[in-house]
């Protein structure tokens, strides 16, 4: 297989937006806007909605005209998304041809699981400043890491290490996953999880300063959320939002 690319122009430095298509906003919005906390960013327009954390990472929701089954995407950025589309093409990517919207251009593919993965150029524009919004021991301060479900971690570090270029800079010791740091500080990750059926959809791990505060507010609110669990370096508890993404409150130590 071809070597990972250096060109500057197709290597992916970083993530500009995770997200999810979700089939009724107004439900997706009652969980991460009125239960999670987040903060909207962006106008609403009825179809959807944008949340741009403290760290710079944006999480968005779209509820699409036409009916399309749910499913959670990654935008992984590029500084020239026509070349870098042609050269995961001709690594054995598979992606549609370019997609050009007012801000941004896009390339849609799909990696062996069937996850979204979206090759992203952002076009110059405006204010692009980070908002800063108040903190507190239970607010989302960021996303620490957001990543995939898979079935396959050798077919799928093949399609992430070998086609889109990413270097892992952890691979977990039993073979269930791998983690990949960008250039811009995010993090990617793909996991499959041995004693669940999830083998599709994604993840994401909310930063939070105090993970026990804030499994006890979501319990508050009637989510069902599990016990936090610690491991060497952070503490973790997990919930599912209305269509089955998984959301994991994180608290680094």
């Amino acid at each position: 297989m071809a070597a990972a690319s250096t060109s500057s122009a197709t290597a992916i430095t970083g993530v500009d937006l995770i997200g999810a298509i979700v089939p009724d906003i107004k439900a997706a919005l009652a969980y991460y806007r009125d239960a999670l906390g987040l903060i909207p960013t962006s106008p609403d327009d009825g179809n959807g909605a944008e949340f741009t954390f403290n760290d710079g990472v944006t999480f968005g929701l779209w509820q699409p005209d036409e009916a399309m089954p749910p499913h959670f995407s990654v935008m992984f950025r590029v500084a020239d998304a026509r070349k870098a589309v042609e050269e995961l093409r001709a690594r054995g990517g598979e992606f549609m041809d370019i997609f050009e919207s007012p801000v941004c251009y896009m390339g849609i593919g799909n990696d062996p699981d069937g996850n979204r993965v979206i090759i992203h150029e952002r076009k110059p524009h405006g204010d692009e400043s980070v908002p800063h919004h108040p903190r507190s021991a239970t607010s989302v301060n960021g996303a620490d890491m957001y990543g995939f479900f898979v079935s396959d971690v050798q077919r799928s570090l093949t399609y992430y290490r070998d086609v889109l270029g990413l270097t892992p800079t952890e691979i977990d010791e039993q073979a269930r996953g791998a983690e990949f740091t960008l250039a811009d500080g995010s993090t990617f990750g793909f996991w499959c999880p041995p004693d669940r059926g999830k083998t599709s959809g994604g993840f994401t791990m909310f930063a939070v300063a105090d993970a026990n505060a804030k499994i006890a507010e979501l319990r508050e609110r009637g989510l069902a959320i599990s016990p936090a669990m610690e491991t060497p370096v952070c503490h973790m508890a997990f919930v599912e939002d209305p269509f089955g993404n998984t959301t994991i409150i994180h608290q680094r130590k």
